[in-house]
């Protein structure tokens, strides 16, 4: 922003490093006074003449210490205008040729400009060692080691430049009637077309833009008689468009240049000649008006003496004769430094550029929330918002998506200097994407058994387990990745939105187990990362377990199936699926009652029957053993001889399953949620 900062007129309090405004006298004389020397160029502020003229002189001195003070005047003129490489190099020069603490840090400010922040913080190291300034210089390091954080911080916002930027300075884009924007700009189309001495560029008026084709047209002046060969920038509207303020510096009868804001309105023709509103004395320069949405407060930036820094916000409220006398907002908001660009959101809260808050560089823009006496907890926007250099003109256009596919959350404008740009200063717009990222957090367990070689012992409770392997699969079976969990059993992987998947889980000595998760209609506007959990418990593999398959029925006396019974083996269809490495024996017992002969060749029969039907299913015949047990197996004591109820005889008529060994490793998991049920055949 160097026309920004080095026109005293207008920005003279908003350099980064709090120096003082510019002597009024000497940043407006004209004439054709002679210069001969860096020195005179640089009293006059022709910055740009001053550095050319002082850096052939560094390279024609013979003195160390002269050579020394021109280096550090050549630096602190360009970081004044904002030319943070070249400050950063004549600073180091005036550094090795012993400049001192004031060079050490400069040369670590412009390098925090320009984001090197671990070269940044070295340097401020250096000037704390040297200086003594230890808050100062751990305060600086910690924003470093701040922004270095932000910038690696994942962000939903998306950053563009603007088409209407040009080679000069563009900023503050307003937004105006009929999808029409209205910013500043320093291009050579300006009313005055003079390039002003201390920044290089053209005087800076007001120019409009539109996006009625949805991309921005050329800008073209704002209509008379708003743009003079003074100074003009920073407008604000009502909500009808119909009144405007704006920014004007003018010279008075002794050549002192002060910036006002001044007032006009539309009368259905054209715009009436501006008016200077008296806000503050003539000699305080005041800068970006914000008219709220309902025109009854003013916010404005200005340098009065006294106050908490360079410039402070200070707030206006309209009455019946006019505006009220100026509130300051106080030191919550206002700082040594420099606050600028006041703007206020749908919800009251308050958005503003400061130097003198914890930062990433420059200005940063800031946030703060509305409290009954004003505004307070400003917090800082961070990366892409802010960035190394000057930030501010933060305006918010959308606020909320249209409709339930706008992938936009919020967008709006700001307007940055920061490296990459096609001018001094570039307006920017920003959006606010939806983007939900989904993350599944998993956990593998197993039964906790008192004994642990002993299935039939107490269950103390679930314990992790580690080691297990599980994939992650489509719907359809396709595998797309595969870990390990780790000691506490616990796995994640990266989901995409709108998606059916299925978890394959093993463990060798386990049953295998599937898991079926989605991320359909999870998708939220309001949180970027959107968790989902699972839980999967794996069953160890006891061999000579036997697992009561529960509700198979056959017609009395046979061994056919009857269609109940059929839908229960489908479902254990799909465990032996999903277990292909085991050999299993299905198995049938019967009760007591009968001849044992009988019973033996009935079991059998019935065992052969639940094969033939897994079979018939899809089941490799290798893998499936039927074995008739009759009535030798008896759960409790009803045998031959012994009088039982009707209950204890149904425990005994059961169908069970074991694992007898595997062709590979047993490397399998659980049949879903088989349960024993020993009431039914």
């Amino acid at each position: 922003m160097k026309n920004l900062i080095g026109y005293s007129c207008y920005f003279g309090g908003m350099k980064k490093f709090g120096w003082a405004l510019l002597l009024l006298v000497a940043a407006c004389k004209t004439g054709t006074f002679q210069i001969k020397d860096g020195n005179t160029a640089r009293a006059l502020l022709r910055y740009d003449q001053a550095i050319e003229m002082l850096s052939r002189e560094f390279q024609a001195e013979k003195d160390l210490t002269k050579q020394q003070q021109k280096a550090f005047q050549i630096a602190e003129m360009c970081a004044r205008l904002n030319r943070y490489a070249e400050a950063e190099k004549w600073y180091k020069q005036s550094v090795d040729l012993n400049g001192g603490e004031a060079s050490l840090w400069g040369y670590a400010m412009m390098l925090k400009q320009q984001e090197k922040y671990e070269d940044a913080m070295r340097a401020f190291d250096q000037a704390m060692r040297l200086s003594g300034k230890t808050l100062e210089a751990r305060q600086q390091m910690n924003q470093c080691r701040d922004a270095l954080e932000w910038k690696k911080a994942f962000t939903r916002l998306q950053i563009t430049n603007l088409s209407i930027n040009s080679a000069y300075s563009d900023y503050g884009l307003e937004p105006f009637k009929n999808n029409q924007y209205v910013f500043t700009s320093a291009r050579p189309e300006s009313t005055g077309g003079q390039r002003e001495q201390l920044a290089g560029e053209y005087t800076n008026d007001l120019f409009i833009t539109d996006v009625k084709t949805g991309q921005f047209s050329a800008a073209v002046p704002f209509p008379a008689p708003v743009n003079t060969p003074e100074f003009e920038g920073s407008p604000t509207f009502s909500s009808d468009f119909k009144e405007m303020f704006f920014v004007r510096c003018r010279r008075d009868d002794k050549s002192n240049q002060y910036c006002h804001v001044y007032y006009t309105a539309f009368n259905n023709e054209h715009w009436n000649e501006p008016a200077k509103l008296d806000l503050f004395a003539d000699t305080v320069n005041v800068y970006d008006p914000y008219l709220s949405a309902d025109g009854k407060t003013l916010l404005v930036a200005a340098d009065v003496p006294d106050n908490f820094g360079e410039t402070d916000i200070y707030l206006f409220t309209k009455t019946d004769s006019g505006w009220s006398a100026p509130k300051n907002l106080g030191s919550a908001i206002n700082t040594p430094g420099s606050e600028r660009f006041p703007w206020l959101d749908e919800k009251g809260n308050l958005y503003f550029s400061s130097n003198g808050l914890p930062g990433m560089g420059g200005l940063d823009i800031f946030k703060a929330t509305r409290s009954k006496t004003g505004f307070k907890d400003p917090q800082n926007l961070r990366w892409p918002i802010n960035s190394g250099a000057d930030d501010f003109a933060y305006r918010i256009e959308k606020y909320r998506p249209a409709h339930q596919q706008d992938t936009i959350l919020s967008a709006g404008y700001f307007t940055s200097n920061r490296s990459g740009g096609k001018g001094s200063d570039d307006v920017y717009r920003f959006e606010e994407k939806w983007v939900n990222i989904f993350v599944l957090r998993g956990k593998v367990v197993e039964k906790k058994y008192e004994n642990p070689e002993n299935s039939e012992s107490r269950v103390l409770g679930l314990q992790p387990l580690p080691k297990a392997r599980v994939d992650l699969k489509t719907a359809d079976d396709q595998l797309l990745a595969t870990v390990q969990t780790d000691t506490a059993g616990k796995f994640i992987f990266r989901l995409e939105a709108e998606t059916d998947y299925k978890l394959s889980v093993s463990k060798s000595n386990y049953f295998n187990k599937n898991e079926y998760l989605s991320t359909k209609g999870k998708r939220h506007p309001d949180s970027t990362y959107i968790y989902l959990y699972a839980e999967v418990e794996l069953e160890k593999i006891f061999p000579q377990k036997e697992i009561v398959i529960p509700n198979i029925y056959y017609d009395y006396d046979k061994a056919t199936l009857r269609p109940e019974s059929q839908v229960v083996l489908d479902s254990i269809f799909i465990f032996f699926k999903e277990n292909p490495d085991l050999i299993i024996e299905i198995g049938s017992h019967t009760d007591s009652r009968g001849s044992d002969s009988y019973n033996m060749k009935l079991s059998q029969a019935r065992a052969q029957s639940v094969v033939d039907y897994l079979v018939a299913k899809g089941i490799p015949a290798d893998r499936l053993l039927a074995k008739g047990y009759g009535e030798t197996k008896p759960v409790n004591g009803c045998v031959n001889g012994v009088n039982c109820t009707e209950e204890e005889f149904q425990k005994n008529r059961r169908t069970t399953f074991r694992v007898i060994s595997s062709k590979l490793k047993l490397e399998s998991v659980e049949p879903g949620n088989i349960r024993v049920d020993p009431k039914k055949e």
